[in-house]
């Protein structure tokens, strides 16, 4: 009986012993899970601090400081260009005569454009798609005139065929002739900008002025329009030709150059700069395209929607520009310090005179770009000219 009373006392004390054992593993477990979900935690919200420094970091913030980066004379401020380019042989480049000389069809269409910006207004003819008129409307849904819809006896250019008004407008008039009035029924699309037209039918009441019609070209149409350019037909279309030749000789040299030059690293204070002003022109070109649109009830989005990216496809898209845009003028300045050429300020504001041809333009942009960002121009007509010198057109 004894010996049975010891044996279960003994028994007790090691379920006892056995259960204290198993609650202090218990807590050890429980203590070690919570230390490792809350480092969990703790890497979390580590993690989402530096995705949102590193997104901070990438972020490129806009800036309206063109000329931060560059010296008065249009140089890139404390840079050698030539140390982070390697040049091609731009004073030897060769360029196919296509590339300078008009087709004659692309000649016929520079002269049809001169003839079109100098047409008269005859009231006599009937109109045909393609054709400018002059008209007056007004327009009224069930008989009642809408804001918007009257041209207030002033005249009106239309191209037919422009798209300009309302699908169906322009192509009513084809046929009729200049003096006619004519009715036009119309329906405003269901999109529409002002909500209280959306959808609706409407009714013009249309007078056709006239029919715009080329002028004669012979050489009273130069003298009387492009005196600067000869007195002749003949001087003139030899001045259009030669203007052409040069303007495409100095594009296509320009791109050669940019082309065919290899960069090796780039300026970074100076792309950081260029990445900063590349943002802030899409932003103002932004902000001109919205308030365009408000003007006649229609929305642009938000700058996200006008960008059509995500923000990392963006700024690879402002870096990608900006190397372009660095890798250009690295050029030009680099061809002048290959020739030895360091231009001052005043050598460079006087080059730039000369390519502005007046000072409105050039006081404007000095006010928008600061005087580094237009002097910078100097230096491309400058490399432009010197590589020009050594082209070969054949």
């Amino acid at each position: 009986m004894e010996e049975n009373t010891v044996s279960k006392s003994k028994q007790k004390r090691e379920e006892r012993a056995k259960s204290a054992a198993k609650q202090k593993r218990d807590s050890l477990i429980i203590r070690i899970v919570g230390i490792v979900i809350g480092l969990a935690l703790v890497g979390l919200i580590v993690y989402g601090i530096v995705r949102v420094i590193i997104k901070e970091a990438n972020t490129i913030s806009a800036s309206s400081d063109y000329s931060a980066e560059l010296d008065d004379n249009g140089y890139i401020k404390g840079v050698k260009a030539l140390d982070y380019i390697t040049l091609c042989d731009y004073k030897n480049i060769t360029v196919p005569e296509s590339e300078v000389t008009y087709t004659d069809e692309a000649f016929k269409d520079v002269i049809d454009q001169a003839l079109s910006a100098h047409q008269v207004l005859k009231e006599e003819g009937t109109v045909a798609d393609g054709d400018k008129v002059n008209i007056d409307y007004v327009g009224t849904i069930d008989g009642v005139e809408f804001e918007g819809g009257n041209s207030g006896g002033n005249g009106y250019d239309l191209t037919i065929g422009s798209g300009q008004f309302i699908e169906g407008f322009e192509s009513q008039l084809i046929g009729h002739n200049a003096g006619e009035d004519v009715t036009v029924n119309v329906t405003f699309p269901e999109d529409y900008g002002k909500e209280n037209l959306a959808g609706k039918d409407a009714q013009f009441a249309v007078t056709i002025h006239g029919i715009y019609q080329n002028p004669e070209y012979n050489d009273e149409f130069v003298k009387e329009n492009y005196p600067d350019m000869g007195s002749t037909v003949a001087e003139y279309e030899k001045s259009l030709r030669d203007s052409y030749y040069d303007s495409q000789l100095k594009a296509f040299v320009d791109n050669y150059m940019i082309e065919n030059s290899t960069v090796n690293k780039y300026p970074r204070k100076y792309l950081k700069n260029l990445e900063s002003t590349t943002k802030y022109s899409d932003v103002q070109s932004y902000q001109y395209m919205s308030q365009m649109y408000s003007q006649y009830g229609q929305e642009v989005g938000t700058f996200e929607d006008y960008i059509g990216m995500s923000d990392e496809e963006y700024n690879a898209d402002i870096i990608k520009r900006s190397e372009e845009f660095a890798k250009a003028d690295l050029v030009y300045q680099a061809v002048l310090e290959s020739e030895g050429i360091t231009l001052t300020p005043e050598e460079s504001e006087e080059i730039v005179k000369g390519i502005y041809g007046d000072d409105e333009f050039l006081n404007s942009s000095l006010e928008t770009y600061g005087k580094g960002y237009t002097m910078k121009n100097a230096l491309k007509n400058k490399a432009d000219e010197i590589a020009i010198a050594g082209a070969k057109v054949q």
